[in-house]
């Protein structure tokens, strides 16, 4: 958890227009959104709001288990539960994806720029937001601290192993990601 936290509040001071409050309890994350639209509403009365609180909570067994998302106040995505706000991040989980991931994720389908159609990912109707990509919204990118990115092993010196970052840019953003997990 203390990795996850310190890794929540470098993307958070990276982005501070972005995260309006980070907040830690014993296991689970609350983040206020700014700048972030997604639909919300009734699918016959839906508007785009640009605030969301989210909850991520942590089980007891994570990374083993992955990590969860909640919107407090739930939008309209076919992979958001309309009721609880739980929100389907993990087509096919790797214990190696962390909060930045779930962020990642997040954003995307807040933007409806994804969405796992799977009959056992979809909590909300699919004519809720359809799939032709006409509900699609402009959602502006996070800067990616380099303590954010994704460490690979690249090269072996003698007996010892050197991690680097993936990416050398201090200047990447959020939509250099791909979003495998929810296509």
């Amino acid at each position: 958890m203390e990795t996850e936290w310190q890794l929540l509040e470098d993307l958070a001071t990276a982005n501070r227009t972005s995260f309006a409050s980070v907040i830690r309890l014993q296991d689970e994350f609350r983040i206020l959104m700014r700048e972030s639209p997604a639909w919300v509403g009734r699918s016959n009365e839906r508007r785009i709001e640009t605030e969301h609180e989210l909850r991520y909570v942590y089980p007891r067994y994570y990374p083993s288990l992955p990590l969860e998302g909640y919107f407090v106040r739930p939008v309209l995505h076919a992979n958001v539960d309309a009721v609880t706000g739980f929100v389907c991040l993990w087509k096919d989980y790797r214990p190696a994806q962390t909060i930045v991931d779930a962020i990642h994720i997040t954003r995307a389908i807040m933007a409806c720029k994804v969405a796992n159609w799977d009959l056992a990912h979809r909590m909300q109707e699919a004519s809720v937001l359809e799939r032709s990509g006409a509900y699609a919204l402009s959602m502006p990118s996070l800067t990616i601290p380099a303590s954010c990115r994704p460490l690979l092993p690249r090269r072996s010196i003698g007996s010892k192993r050197r991690l680097t970052s993936e990416l050398d840019n201090q200047g990447v953003r959020e939509n250099s990601f791909a979003f495998s997990d929810t296509e």
